[in-house]
Order: structure tokens, then C-alpha cells, then sequence
């Protein structure tokens, strides 16, 4: 069996898992998420005056927009490292037909041009 089939086989038997037991694989990284969005809004709100809900929100939504950049990442380097692009959708919870308009930046073989998650690894430096 190739990787890829055995690959299928196991985000099919991911899928069929209750949603309680697919939680419990996030549920500890959300946890982390939701602190540094209530750590990170406190300073919003003192620095801008902000109200604690829009702190709030201005905060989740640049996190969406770098974790949505994220996944598009890991989507090329799961295809670099053979991954098929039906997986790929699969494992983002896309139809296998859809790889493409789920993640255009995989028909561009070699996609340059930089993503949200790029300028936070930079300010890492």
C-alpha cells in the first residue's frame, strides 16, 4: 500500500471518530490560543484604548488570517514531501476535488509571494 492510500485510510478513520475524541486533539492548543488572545488583547485595550471585545476581536482575527496562512504553508510542504493534493484537502477538511480552489497557491508549482505567517516569523528574528 502506497503512503498516500495508507495516508486516505487514516484521515478516513480520523473522520469517522465522534467529534468529542477529534476535539480532544485540539482542545489543548485551542486552550493556549484563547490565552494569548486574552493576554494579547489586555495590551490592545491599554495601548489603543480599545474596548475589551473588540481587543479582543482585532486580536483573533490578525490570528486567523497568520494561522490560515499557516495551514496553507503546511499544504505545500505536505505536497513537497509527496503528500497527494486529495489528502491534502482531505486533511484540511476540503472535497478531494476542490484541492485546488482550497488551496490555489498548490497550482502554482513553487508558489512564491509571502503570507501573513511570514511577517511573524520575521518579527521573531
Amino acid at each position: 500500500m502506497s503512503a498516500n492510500s495508507e495516508n486516505r485510510a487514516a484521515l478516513s478513520r480520523l473522520d469517522e471518530e465522534p467529534l468529542d475524541e477529534q476535539v480532544s486533539y485540539y482542545r489543548k492548543p485551542f486552550m493556549v490560543l484563547w490565552a494569548a488572545v486574552q493576554e494579547s488583547s489586555l495590551e490592545v485595550e491599554e495601548d489603543f484604548g480599545l474596548s475589551g471585545d473588540l481587543a479582543q476581536l482585532w486580536v483573533a482575527e490578525r490570528l486567523r488570517q497568520v494561522c490560515d496562512s499557516l495551514v496553507d504553508r503546511l499544504a505545500e510542504k505536505a505536497l513537497a514531501h509527496g503528500a497527494s493534493k486529495s489528502n491534502i484537502a482531505r486533511a484540511a477538511g476540503a472535497d478531494p476535488t476542490n484541492a485546488d480552489r482550497r488551496f490555489p497557491r498548490l497550482a502554482i508549482h513553487g508558489a512564491k509571494g509571502r503570507l501573513p505567517l511570514d511577517d511573524v516569523l520575521d518579527s521573531l528574528d
